[in-house]
């Protein structure tokens, strides 16, 4: 991906590849930071009931129209977890979405039933898209990292051989 010969590297190419290294860590990064602010909305009962999760699908808030408190309690227990359901998707999708923006492509298999995504079976005997939340947003998490990592300790080799070709040892 980044492999390259530093005899045939001119010094405007290796200005390019590191502003764009440098570009692409700092969205990694931003990505990571926005990550911890996603939070999903969702509504039943007609609006009478709201819910607020985090990125990672727990709850934050609920918020109840009195008028609901008519409901029997069936009704009212369906339409509460119908809130929640609806605003972990919507945290969901919002998740799936920052992470597609950082990663310039499709969200494939951290978000299998995200826009983009696959809608493989997890391999656990669940139905795609009934997989753990928290798990898929901790993957794509170390997704993120390894790639940064990895793109960090692969310049760091490439930068250092340049240097050594530069400076006639290598």
């Amino acid at each position: 991906m980044f492999d390259f010969d530093p005899a045939t590297v001119r010094t405007e190419e290796i200005d390019r590849i590191s502003r764009e290294a440098e570009r692409t860590l700092r969205g990694l990064t931003e990505a990571l930071g926005r990550l911890g602010e996603v939070t999903g909305e969702g509504e039943a009962a007609g609006g009478m009931i709201r819910a607020i999760v985090d990125g990672e699908g727990r709850i934050r808030d609920v918020r109840f129209d009195p008028r609901v408190m008519r409901q029997d309690s069936e009704g009212l227990a369906e339409a509460v977890v119908s809130a929640i359901r609806a605003a972990q998707e919507d945290a969901r999708g919002r998740t799936a979405e920052v992470l597609g923006l950082a990663l310039d492509e499709p969200l494939g298999g951290a978000f299998p039933d995200a826009p983009g995504g696959r809608g493989e079976p997890s391999g656990d005997g669940r139905e795609p898209g009934r997989s753990d939340r928290a798990l898929d947003i901790d993957r794509a998490r170390r997704r993120l990292e390894a790639i940064q990592d990895s793109f960090l300790d692969s310049m760091e080799g490439r930068m250092a051989r340049l240097d050594r070709f530069r400076h006639g040892s290598g």
